[in-house]
């Protein structure tokens, strides 16, 4: 359990350094930024589905969903899609209120429902680093590395959309989310069926594909840097499959 203590408070700081004004602030954001996105998209499609792809058979064992197929590919496609459908309200929300000259930042509503889903995602990342014995999140440090470094551009992003009122609550509620999930999965009576857990992780693959597009792909205050994003995806899918052929 030490290790899996160490590993969800470690991304519970980044959490919480990331969204501050300092961090914010650094020249080196926007490269920076894309290059952390690139290790963890290196890291969900070299690493992470391909573990998982290999664990549909024992899902179709196990029984659940049935007359159902590739469940995996469709939690990875139901993350990917809240993802996408908080990032359009978000970008409408300040659309709308830059209209009729209010603060360019996402209304109440559209907040709640960002830190909603967000909280969701992060109780299923918290889920997942309490259970280091299973394959597809081993090991567990290429899964916070790539964990960590989403969690710093993507807590970026919602800096962006929420301002103020994100750095104030919006990150300890994250926080909270991230925690909960791991004292979840830390439970004696809670048992953690492989199942499952390829399930959880699938929706985080997906909903972290999505996060990571739409902090690249430009929209009305930002591109992304597309060389530091590829030579850091290269990089960390080299080391990844390096990894997997020694194994």
């Amino acid at each position: 359990m030490s290790a899996t203590l160490l590993t969800v408070l470690a991304l519970a700081i980044v959490h919480l350094a990331a969204g501050t004004t300092a961090a914010l602030g650094y020249r080196w954001r926007p490269r920076a930024l894309s290059a952390a996105s690139g290790v963890s998209v290196a890291y969900v499609f070299l690493d992470l589905m391909p573990d998982l792809a290999e664990q549909q058979s024992l899902i179709d064992r196990e029984g659940l969903f049935p007359g159902l197929d590739r469940h995996i590919y469709i939690l990875a496609l139901v993350g990917l899609t809240v993802s996408f459908w908080v990032e359009t309200a978000s970008r409408e929300s300040r659309r709308r209120r830059r209209a009729i000259g209010e603060p360019d930042q996402t209304g109440t509503a559209t907040f709640w429902l960002s830190i909603i889903s967000f909280m969701m995602l992060n109780a299923a990342i918290g889920y997942a680093v309490a259970s280091p014995g299973d394959r597809a999140v081993e090991p567990l440090w290429m899964f916070a590395v790539a964990m960590g470094l989403h969690f710093l551009a993507n807590d970026h992003s919602l800096v962006e959309h929420h301002g103020e009122r994100y750095q104030r609550i919006g990150r300890w509620l994250l926080v909270a989310g991230l925690i909960t999930g791991w004292l979840i999965g830390t439970l004696p009576a809670v048992e953690i069926r492989p199942d499952i857990l390829a399930l959880v992780l699938a929706y985080i693959a997906g909903g972290t594909i999505m996060n990571i597009l739409r902090h690249e792909l430009p929209d009305t205050d930002r591109s992304g840097d597309v060389l530091a994003f590829a030579t850091a995806a290269a990089v960390y899918g080299a080391l990844l499959l390096s990894l997997s052929a020694a194994g």
